[in-house]
């Protein structure tokens, strides 16, 4: 058993020894072997990360398991979030600015991608997770959706091996890609009825608009600008605004445009409904992870390059982590691990008894090693949802 000592972030720099800086128990912040700065702390204050934690010397030399472990992804988990919504404030705020008075920090832009950066490369399956959130107010949406699409490309980045100076600039094209929708007026983009052909050729003008912001005001090179100008190119030449194809897109864009339509289908979930709203029909399915995945593997070769395409499937795979899935034998899982050799066998929590009643205390279970159970279908019910998030996720 490991003990951990509380100290304060603001004294981090003051301990007489290097040791290993944890934010919640086995999770590292700052590694010994690297030479703290004034950054790294100022980071931590700025995710409200009063405490940090060291190990007591007596468990100094122990060592964790696994990467199976249910209660240390959730711990992470739980960390990431608080993170996460922090780093929304920043983006609405960031963001907020530029809409309202075409200025923007790009000391604190960079920060937000350094601090996406940092939480990927500590727990992808963790930093996946966070996409799964939903129920945000109506009026964050834009800077939620500006987030994830930065995420998710971030993800695919790194999943082809970019290096981080390659991953700082697709991120930072990437959480502005949608900018030149600021230059479409209001009312069109606030319509609640069906956009008349007049009004969607306004919208796709956001494109251009958005290329020139970015070349202008951010004075961007031309490889982030296109992201702006072309997330909306299909590989087969039939997208706009150019209806360009195939290798003419330029990657950084063919990436966000497979990570702009993932988080589109999710986006419905991320909304609290304005009861005034004229459109929202309530029968629609909830749409999660698991269907953009099979969107992408859909668009493959036709929407979307085949090789990124290729890259985001293997990476969120058949069951993305925070999926819940329902087993052969009818109890529901919870996806919080995944094997890139075989999508079909996650590794699980089970959250269910067989007849759907809720557990918190299940089994964990690596589908790989277990031949007599399968996932027969993926989850839907938004009440046993809401539980597992109640119960689990967001347990205080």
């Amino acid at each position: 058993m490991e003990n951990f000592a509380k100290i304060k972030t603001q004294d981090i720099k003051s301990q007489p020894e290097r040791k290993d800086i944890y934010l919640d128990n086995d999770f590292i912040a700052i590694s010994k072997y690297v030479e703290i700065k004034d950054e790294d702390i100022n980071r931590l204050k700025k995710w409200d990360i009063a405490e940090v934690f060291i190990k007591d010397l007596e468990s100094e030399g122990a060592t964790h398991n696994s990467v199976q472990d249910f209660d240390k992804f959730l711990r992470e988990y739980k960390v990431f979030k608080n993170i996460y919504l922090n780093i929304i404030k920043q983006t609405k705020n960031n963001l907020g600015n530029f809409r309202h008075n075409n200025l923007v920090n790009m000391k604190e832009l960079n920060e937000i991608i350094d601090g996406l950066l940092d939480i990927m490369n500590r727990n992808l399956n963790s930093f996946i997770a966070l996409l799964s959130i939903f129920n945000f107010n109506k009026e964050d949406f834009y800077y939620v959706r500006s987030l994830n699409v930065a995420i998710i490309s971030l993800i695919i980045g790194k999943g082809m091996k970019m290096s981080d100076v390659v991953l700082k600039k697709l991120g930072l094209g990437a959480i502005l890609y949608d900018i030149g929708l600021v230059k479409v007026p209001e009312k069109i983009l606030n319509k609640q009825y069906k956009h008349t052909p007049e009004e969607y050729a306004e919208i796709k003008k956001h494109t251009v608009y958005g290329y020139k912001l970015m070349k202008s005001n951010f004075r961007f090179e031309e490889e982030m600008a296109a992201i702006a100008l072309e997330h909306h190119e299909y590989f087969n030449g039939k997208g706009y605004p150019r209806g360009i194809s195939g290798n003419e897109i330029h990657l950084y864009a063919k990436i966000v445009a497979v990570a702009h339509e993932a988080e589109k289908v999710m986006k419905n979930n991320k909304i609290l409904p304005d009861e005034k709203s004229l459109n929202i029909n309530k029968n629609v399915e909830k749409k999660l992870l698991f269907d953009s995945v099979k969107l992408i593997m859909q668009g493959a070769n036709n929407k979307y390059d085949p090789i990124i395409s290729k890259v985001f499937m293997a990476i969120f795979t058949v069951y993305p982590v925070g999926s819940i899935v329902i087993l052969n034998d009818k109890r529901k899982a919870f996806v919080f691990a995944t094997h890139n050799n075989f999508p079909m066998r996650p590794i699980i929590k089970i959250m269910s008894d067989e007849n759907g009643n809720f557990i918190e205390n299940g089994e964990v279970i690596n589908l790989v090693e277990n031949n007599q159970l399968f996932i027969s279908a993926i989850n839907r019910d938004d009440k046993f949802l809401e539980e597992v998030n109640k119960k689990i996720l967001n347990k205080e």
